[in-house]
């Protein structure tokens, strides 16, 4: 019941809790010795999954010795948690620890672009369980878009964005336009449609920014609205795009289109290298939900701030019961490592090219402060 986390592919976690009324002739066995995690943390899962009302008591232990702190690391920004998160796996990778017994977990699969870029950088084997950022396909669209506009001849780009989202473009009317066939009047007034489309995209990719010229690009296509943000999987998909925005605001300094012709670059090198790595060797990268029934001597969590995770702006219902769910999610992740966890958050990060600040996750309050520590070079932080 406590890890009971996946609501959204429409799981009900009450079936458990009133299994008894159903089946009241049933006995129940509670399992709470624990034989994978130091006491710290059980002691942290135990205090964060306590606070959820609608459960049945358990209290998981262990007869195993005494086991490290909690260490805590709070970043100044999303790039600093990042960086301290590919230097420390560098380090234990460097004292012997096997890459297979470390993992980098998070809440939303948009942070991967980040760490995907850190590890990269440190020179980390990684790999990113699931779909890595470059690859996913509202990245790919939104890219596709830039390169069609800012190059008429690609037509591998033009033929992957010029039905998404759907325009009445069928594959006939395709293979007309990109053969250079003459066309009907209704068929031309498509075609145009989507040409005018891009040439407003090239206009603000060739006067703005970078960040602000791909956020022209994700508002003149239309391309967000097929997504449902009240959904687990929009609110994700949504997130990757936004993500575009942020990655590519230190290009803001060149002169367009400078700018926006170095992001590219640097997606099309990205996407290159992952590739080349695509062998599920490495430290994972993962999301919570794909890491449960996992387990790993040493485990960072990362992006432990509120609005993130927990992450309040998805499920819809009842916002006690997404919040209950939330801390069970965070508890699966707790319950993720055997020996040693690092927990991290950033004061700042960059969501759709502007500075948002953030709060600690309200579920650090929830662990005793004497199992938690400090990381080395971290911002001080008061929790209860």
């Amino acid at each position: 019941m406590d890890q009971s986390i996946y609501s959204f592919r429409g799981a009900d976690f009450r079936n458990i809790l009133n299994f008894e009324i159903g089946w009241p002739e049933a006995k129940i066995i509670t399992l709470e010795e624990n034989y994978r995690s130091t006491p710290q943390i059980l002691s942290a899962a135990n205090a964060v999954i306590a606070k959820n009302k609608l459960r049945k008591p358990k209290n998981l232990f262990t007869k195993t010795g005494d086991g490290e702190k909690i260490a805590i690391y709070a970043a100044e920004s999303g790039e600093d948690e990042a960086d301290f998160i590919a230097a420390r796996t560098k380090s234990a990778l460097d004292a012997g620890i096997k890459p297979e017994n470390i993992a980098v977990l998070f809440r939303t699969n948009a942070q991967s672009r980040i760490l995907e870029e850190k590890f990269l950088a440190y020179g980390v084997p990684y790999y990113v369980v699931g779909v890595k950022f470059y690859a996913r396909k509202e990245v790919k669209d939104v890219l596709a878009y830039i390169r069609a506009s800012l190059n008429p001849s690609d037509l591998i780009s033009k033929k992957r964005i010029i039905n998404s989202p759907t325009r009445g473009i069928g594959k006939t009317l395709l293979v007309k336009y990109l053969a250079g066939a003459e066309l009907k009047p209704a068929e031309r007034d498509k075609i145009s449609d989507f040409e005018k489309l891009l040439l407003g995209i090239r206009s603000s990719a060739e006067r703005l920014p970078a960040s602000r010229a791909v956020m022209s690009v994700i508002k003149k296509s239309g391309y967000p609205e097929i997504f449902d943000p009240e959904t687990e999987e929009g609110a994700m998909r949504l997130a990757n795009i936004k993500e575009l925005v942020s990655l590519s605001v230190k290009f803001d300094g060149l002169n367009p289109p400078e700018g926006i012709i170095k992001m590219l670059e640097e997606a099309s090198l990205m996407s290159e290298q992952d590739s080349v790595s695509e062998n599920k060797k490495g430290v994972p990268l993962t999301t919570v939900h794909a890491a449960k029934g996992l387990e790993f001597d040493h485990v960072f969590i990362a992006g432990l701030e509120d609005g993130l995770f927990p992450h309040t702006t998805v499920g819809g219902g009842d916002e006690k019961l997404r919040l209950e769910e939330e801390r069970r999610l965070f508890y699966v992740a707790l319950t993720r490592a055997r020996k040693k966890i690092y927990l991290s958050l950033a004061f700042f990060r960059t969501i759709f090219g502007e500075r948002q600040v953030n709060m600690p996750s309200r579920f650090l309050e929830d662990i005793p402060a004497e199992i938690l520590e400090q990381a080395d070079n971290g911002k001080t932080i008061e929790l209860s």
